[in-house]
């Protein structure tokens, strides 16, 4: 298990500095690269929003920087251009705890608009587009109609889900924390801040080739339909998800496990015989929509 945070950030005092993170440096932006076959361009993505539903919220601003990013090495390269847009909700007002946590309020977004054809164009541009939460932001970005069929069609990774933090010594995968980790801190939540703080953990780390690695991974979403009630602790307790409009639990698992998870599923869950979970193959493009 990699230490990272005392491993590689404490000086011969023990003592560990966090310095702040405002924005990347104008030499990252001027790298002077070549051209060629194994370099693409990739997105990086967050949303903030009016609530956590993603049928009855509405994004409140989005953020996208546009990256190089090497294709067989797995790393990002250099930062290119960004969009940072207020959108003005129709019909909700930001409630006083979404602007406790974002800092953006009623007037903020007083008469701004996303102009969803500059978020389709960066999109179609992307290779991947990369969120830190992409079970959040991929369904509140496709409850947008103008860029539904372009995001739809794209490939979503997910820094939160697609690395295995916990592995190496990470005692939290929450973004803000995964910053601390890495020797700095920053002012969050407004999104392009996220967005580029994000940016700047994947570049400490082979992180990148994790999440591509893990996105290749061919994947099965177990849905434990019917499941007895009183198998709620134990499906918990191995990482299920309760889906509340569905009233199931549910766990997207790599393939090779899926042996292995019906065995468990069968001793542990289900009487014997009764197991009525269903197996779902998850398309490379089709993950983190909602289900």
């Amino acid at each position: 298990m990699n230490k990272f945070f005392i491993e590689n950030l404490h000086d011969e005092s023990n003592s560990v500095t966090v310095s702040e993170f405002k924005e990347f440096g104008a030499e990252l932006f001027s790298k002077h690269i070549e051209t060629n076959p194994d370099l693409g361009i990739c997105s990086i993505l967050d949303t903030e929003t009016t609530g956590l539903d993603h049928k009855k919220d509405q994004i409140i601003e989005i953020a996208i920087r546009k990256w190089v990013y090497h294709k067989r090495d797995h790393c990002l390269i250099k930062p290119l251009g960004d969009y940072s847009q207020l959108n003005e909700p129709v019909g909700i007002e930001i409630s006083e705890e979404i602007t406790e946590i974002t800092g953006i309020t009623n007037s903020d977004v007083k008469g701004q608009k996303i102009d969803w054809s500059i978020v389709s164009k960066i999109f179609a541009e992307s290779d991947f587009v990369l969120a830190h939460n992409a079970g959040f932001d991929r369904p509140m970005v496709e409850e947008v109609p103008e860029v539904r069929e372009v995001s739809s069609n794209k490939i979503w990774t997910c820094s939160f889900k697609q690395v295995d933090w916990s592995s190496k010594g990470f005692m939290s995968s929450k973004q803000e924390l995964l910053a601390l980790f890495h020797g700095f801190h920053y002012s969050g939540h407004r999104a392009l801040v996220d967005v580029d703080a994000l940016g700047n953990i994947l570049l400490k780390g082979d992180y990148l080739k994790e999440i591509l690695a893990n996105a290749k991974t061919k994947q099965v979403q177990v849905n434990c339909v019917g499941a007895p009630f009183d198998s709620k602790d134990i499906l918990k307790s191995n990482k299920f998800s309760w889906n509340g409009e569905k009233k199931f639990w549910s766990k997207v698992i790599p393939e090779r496990e899926l042996d292995e998870m019906k065995n468990f599923l069968n001793t542990s869950v289900y009487a014997a015989g009764k197991m009525k979970a269903q197996f779902n193959v998850i398309e490379i493009r089709d993950r983190f929509k909602m289900t």
